[in-house]
């Protein structure tokens, strides 16, 4: 008599094993998921900055320090006017800047006028954005660039008692450097408002009475401004 095995056994087997396949299957489609969909998602690009260009007026006062009031100029504040254009990405900018303000000087000679003195700056200005509140942006900027002092009249004519004298009143040219802060809006239609402070620099070769002699000096002196701004920007 043939004795065969029981096949009871294979059959309990078979879906155990079923079972394992199916879990290691799931893992394997578990773990190819993530790269799949990473492979299907677009690279992430960075956002570019904005590029903008800005024309400016520019109107407000200035004031010489007071050191200048040794040499009798006026050091009250007077009014000054210009305008600059800037080039900027995101919250870096950068640009030129004319100023033009005047003021006047005191020679204490009965008869002879005082002269005006007109002082003209070309300067480079870059300003970076500092803080913004809701659409205010605090910007800190810097400039450097060319003065120009001029007198007029530029030429007076003395009279010390013993024939007439002609004084002539020659220009002044120095570099200038300063430093400040600006608050700037947007209004509507990429117009622009601000106001500015801003502290300048600048050496100037002087001569003073000392006794009976005559002092030569090459001296620092400074202004403060206040600038008003009315701008139109464009973007790209």
């Amino acid at each position: 008599m043939s004795v065969r095995a029981p096949r009871t056994r294979g059959w309990r087997a078979a879906p155990s094993a079923l079972v394992v396949l199916a879990l290691a299957a799931n893992l394997a489609l578990a773990e190819a998921a993530p790269a799949a969909e990473a492979l299907s998602k677009p690279a992430a690009r960075a956002i570019p900055k904005p590029r903008w260009v800005a024309v400016s007026l520019l109107g407000g006062t200035a004031q010489p320090v007071s050191k200048l009031a040794d040499y009798q100029w006026d050091i009250h504040p007077h009014a000054g006017w210009g305008a600059q254009a800037l080039v900027g990405l995101g919250g870096w900018s950068v640009g030129p800047r004319l100023w033009r303000s005047g003021t006047s000087q005191s020679l204490g000679l009965t008869g002879t006028p005082d002269p005006r003195v007109s002082s003209t700056s070309l300067d480079l200005v870059a300003r970076t954005r500092v803080a913004r509140w809701r659409r205010v942006e605090c910007v800190a900027l810097a400039s450097g660039g060319w003065l120009a002092i001029r007198y007029q009249p530029d030429r007076l004519t003395l009279d010390t008692g013993g024939g007439p004298v002609e004084l002539a009143l020659g220009p002044v040219d120095s570099w200038i450097a300063g430093a400040g802060l600006a608050l700037r809006a947007p209004v509507a239609g990429g117009w622009t408002v601000g106001m500015e402070t801003e502290r300048r620099m600048y050496a100037l070769d002087t001569a003073h009475r000392s006794g009976a002699a005559v002092t030569y000096a090459h001296e620092t002196f400074g202004d403060w401004h206040m600038r008003f701004e009315l701008g139109r920007a464009w973007g790209w």
